[in-house]
Formats: C-alpha cells, structure tokens, sequence
C-alpha cells in the first residue's frame, strides 16, 4: 500500500465536499496524505466552506464550484484527478420528487465527465441500503445482490432517489465501450451516525438532534436499523478506492445489528442525562 509521499502525487476528487459523509472523506483523504479537490455548489457559501477549509493544514485541498445538475462544471472539475468520489447527493429528511432527479442526473453527469476524461482511474459512489432492501418481505436477509423494489407500496422519494441513481450509474457504465471504461465501486451505508465536521445539518444530523429535543420527539416511534459509524464509511470508500479487489462490487457498510430507536434514547439518556437530556416515552 502506498505511503503517504506517494499519495502526494495523487489527486481525488470528493464530490458534496462539504456535507456529512464528504467532510468525513475529505479529513481522511488529507490525513492519508492525498491532494483533494472537492466541489460545493457556492465558494461563497461560508457556512459550508469554512469546516472543510479548517481541515487543511499545509495546502493540499482545493475547492471549485460545481452543481449535480449543470453538466458544464464536472468536465473542469474531474480534469487531473486520478480517482473520483462521488458522495454528493441529496439527502433530506422528507424528500419530494425533486430529490430524484437530482440524484439521478447529478450521478450521470459527474460519469459523463469521468468517461470524456478518459483518465480517470475509478470511481467509488456513494449509496445506500436503501438501494439494497426496501419493499422486501420483512423476514428476508439480504446481501449486495438485492435491489430495493421502488414499485412496492411505502417506498419514499429518498429511497427512489437513491436506487435509481446507483442503477443508473451501473447501466451507464455497461453502456460505454470498453476503452471508455472506468471502475466503480458502490458504497452503500446503513444509517449514518458519528462526530459532526461541518455545522450544517443533514438528515443523520437532525435525526438524533430531534431525539436529543423533547418537544420535537416527545415519543420514541416502534423503528429498528442498522447504524454505521461515519468515520467507518469515509474509511470504506478510501479503501475501496485504492483496492482493486472492490472493481465492480455493491458493498454493505454496517457496524452493528439493528438497533430499536428506544434503545439509541436510552443510550443517549445514560450519556447526556447530566446536561439535561429528556428521556422520551415510548410506544412499546
């Protein structure tokens, strides 16, 4: 594996720099020792920019304007880079169809750009099980070689969004020719919880932030997942990244068994108790 003099001399590109999962890539990127260029739809955006700006010590990120539905951008932005990691997608806490469409056009751009590049080395996008296993019967266990059913009654415009987007991105590229192939690797992560970098809040953020307010959760609802760490996921798409091995590959990110939302307040109680955190009432 190279050291990180060597992973001086490589350049990745980190789309959605500025959100939970990228702001993650970015800081271990930087600490591996890679140049990293990342994307936010504004440099004057502050509140976004400022939290990854603080992550470079000695010069090695750099920051450039692109937006997942302007094709123009992406052409400049992947040119030079070596590997590509596409994080950059919407994730609101109620999505509407818009959320789709982005997705989905985002992803074809940043492969359309990767694919006229021609020298890009890989790309690792960023999924979700939600691609893997929703509008399934209850009592299956499920693995990389399931889709979620998008047609199946309940299945939300988040989940739409991101199953149609990895497919696409699959389907793209199996259509280029073969000398205008690239790798990919999907990540597709359960549901993200860790240490925040940036101050914005995406929907992980302000999931745990209504569990920690009792006027906006007074009651723990009957859910169970599977969570992750998010230092564990920004790891996974470093090393699917720099191994071949990943070539083609859908992978699960999971670091523990599901969890009943009842048990992640009563976690949460025994942590944060003593700074005033409400216990919720629960429906079981």
């Amino acid at each position: 594996m190279a050291n990180n003099k060597e992973n001086g001399n490589t350049l990745v590109l980190i789309t959605g720099c500025s959100g939970y999962i990228g702001s993650h890539c970015v800081k271990l990127l930087l600490k591996e020792g890679y140049r990293v260029r990342g994307t936010v739809r504004s440099l004057k955006n502050s509140a976004k920019v400022d939290p990854v700006k603080i992550l470079d010590t000695d010069g090695r990120l750099e920051l450039v304007e692109a937006d997942l539905l302007e094709p123009s951008g992406w052409k400049k932005a992947v040119k030079g880079c070596q590997y590509v990691l596409h994080v950059a997608s919407p994730f609101p806490l109620v999505a509407d169809e818009g959320c789709i469409k982005t997705a989905i056009e985002g992803t074809l751009n940043v492969l359309k750009a990767v694919a006229e590049d021609g020298n890009i080395k890989k790309v690792v996008l960023t999924s979700s099980c939600a691609a893997v296993n929703e509008g399934q019967p209850q009592d299956k266990i499920f693995d990389e070689t399931n889709w979620t059913n998008i047609e199946a009654k309940g299945v939300d415009n988040y989940t739409k969004s991101k199953t149609l987007a990895e497919r696409e991105a699959w389907n793209f590229l199996e259509s280029l020719p073969k000398e205008k192939r690239f790798a990919l690797t999907v990540i597709n992560p359960t549901l993200v919880f860790g240490p925040m970098l940036i101050t914005e809040q995406s929907a992980s953020i302000s999931l745990i932030r209504r569990f920690m307010d009792f006027c906006q959760m007074p009651a723990t609802p009957p859910l169970n997942m599977a969570l992750v760490d998010v230092r564990d996921v920004a790891r996974a798409h470093l090393e699917a990244m720099r191994r071949p091995e990943t070539d083609g590959e859908r992978i699960l990110v999971a670091s523990t068994p599901s969890i009943w939302f009842r048990d992640i307040a009563r976690t949460l109680r025994k942590e944060f108790s003593s700074q005033g955190y409400k216990y919720f009432r629960t429906y079981f």
